[in-house]
C-alpha cells in the first residue's frame, strides 16, 4: 500500500491499493464517519434512458464489506460531494475498491500513531507454497488473509522405470515453469517446496535454471497435494520465514498467553472489557486482535479504537491477526482479543468496582 498524508491537522490521507492484502488494511483504516473520495460508476437517468456513467463521488462511511480473495472492498454510505447535474447528494452508494484504485480519505478520527502502528503491525506476506508427490500436486499463496490454492492437479506417471523418468523429468519442468510464472505474477517473498524423498530437490534445480533470484527453501512431507500443504503449514521452516508477520507474533502472544494463564493468571488479560480496562490503566505490555473487531461497524468500534490508542500511546506493542486463521480462532474463541500485562491486576475485582 502507497499511503501519503496530504493534511495530518484535518485528517486526509491518500492511498493506492497494489495488492490483495492491502484491500484487508484498507478495511481496517476505515471506521464509521470516515469520508472516502474515489473515481466510481453510477446508474443516472439521461432523458429517457438510464446509463451507468463514471465520476468522482465522495462518501461518508457506514460500514464496508471485504471477502478474502475477491479482490474488491466495498464501501457502503451516504454521498457528500459529487456533480450537482446528477442530484446524488444525500443518496446512497457503493464505492467498490480494487488493485490499482486510488482513493481519498478524510478520517473521522485522525491518530497518526494508531495509524502508523496499524500499517506496521498489518505487513503483508506472500510466500508460495508447493507440495508434491508421484502422485498429485498442489501450489498455494500464503497471505495475510490466508491459504489461496493456485492449482490443484493429479499426475499419473508410468510404471515402467524407463519411461517413468523421461515422464517425470517432464513434469518437473513443466512445474518449475509454473512455480517461476506463478512467483513472478503474486511477486512473492519466497517459495517453499515440500515432497517424499528428492524430488523437490530437482524442482528446486528446475526452477534456479530458470530463475535465480528466487528464494527457495526445500522441507521433507509425506504427501503432495493439499495435504501436503497442511503439512508444510505445520513446518518449522515457514516459522523461520515468516516470524516478523502479523500469524507468527500473535502465535508468540498466544503462547505467552496460555502458559500465563496457568501459571499467573493476574499477568493475562482477555475480552474487550477487561483488556479495555487494563489498556487504560496502562498495564498492556503486548496485545493480539482479531481482524473483526477493529474492522467491525458497530456500538464496540468507538471502544475498541480507544482501547488501541491507549495501549499504542502507552508503549505497548499490538497485533492484528485474521480471524480466520488457526491463531485468529483461538483468540477469537477468547473474546477477540487477549493481552500480556506489565504488572498484576485482579481486573474482575476492578471491573466490579468501575460498575458500582
Amino acid at each position: 500500500m502507497r499511503l501519503e498524508v496530504l493534511d495530518e491537522k484535518h485528517g486526509v490521507i491518500r492511498v493506492r491499493i497494489d495488492s490483495e492484502d492491502d484491500l484487508w488494511l484498507l478495511s481496517l483504516l476505515l471506521a464509521p464517519g470516515d469520508i472516502v473520495k474515489a473515481l466510481t460508476t453510477r446508474d443516472v437517468s439521461l432523458g429517457f434512458e438510464k446509463r451507468r456513467i463514471p465520476m468522482v463521488l465522495s462518501v461518508r462511511v457506514e460500514y464496508t464489506e471485504f471477502q478474502p480473495f475477491t479482490n474488491r472492498l466495498r464501501v457502503h454510505g451516504v454521498v457528500v460531494e459529487g456533480p450537482d447535474r446528477f442530484g446524488v447528494l444525500g443518496s446512497h452508494h457503493t464505492i467498490s475498491i480494487g488493485i490499482g484504485s486510488e482513493v481519498t480519505i478524510i478520517k473521522s478520527n485522525y491518530d497518526k500513531k494508531l495509524l502508523d502502528e496499524i500499517l506496521k503491525i498489518a505487513r503483508p506476506i506472500n510466500i508460495l507454497l508447493v507440495a508434491i508427490d508421484f502422485d498429485e500436486y498442489a501450489i498455494a499463496l500464503l497471505q495475510t488473509q490466508g491459504l489461496k490454492i493456485v492449482e490443484n492437479r493429479s499426475i499419473s506417471l508410468p510404471v515402467s522405470d524407463e519411461i517413468f523418468e523421461k515422464e517425470k523429468e517432464i513434469v518437473v519442468e513443466e512445474l518449475a515453469r509454473k512455480i517461476v510464472d506463478i512467483a513472478r505474477r503474486y511477486s512473492v517473498e519466497a517459495v517453499v517446496i515440500g515432497s517424499p524423498g528428492d524430488l523437490k530437490v530437482e524442482i528446486k534445480k528446475a526452477v534456479e535454471g530458470i530463475d535465480k533470484e528466487l528464494k527457495i527453501y526445500l522441507d521433507t512431507v509425506a504427501n503432495g497435494g493439499y495435504a501436503g500443504l497442511q503439512e508444510l503449514l505445520n513446518r518449522n521452516i515457514l516459522g523461520s520465514i515468516i516470524k516478523d508477520t502479523a500469524i507468527s507474533k500473535a502465535a508468540e502472544i498466544l503462547e505467552e498467553f496460555e502458559k500465563l494463564l496457568v501459571k499467573d493468571i493476574s499477568m493475562v488479560s482477555y475480552g474487550l472489557n477487561n483488556v479495555a480496562l487494563a489498556a487504560e490503566l496502562g498495564a498492556v505490555k503486548k496485545l493480539a486482535i482479531v481482524d473483526e473487531m477493529v474492522s467491525g461497524f458497530n456500538e464496540l468500534r468507538e471502544k475498541v479504537e480507544k482501547m488501541l490508542r491507549d495501549v499504542v500511546d502507552k508503549g505497548g506493542d499490538i497485533v492484528i491477526v485474521p480471524a480466520d486463521t488457526p491463531v485468529g480462532m483461538r483468540i477469537k474463541m477468547l473474546g477477540g482479543v487477549i493481552a500480556i500485562l506489565r504488572y498484576s491486576l485482579e481486573l474482575d475485582l476492578l471491573t466490579d468496582k468501575k460498575g458500582s
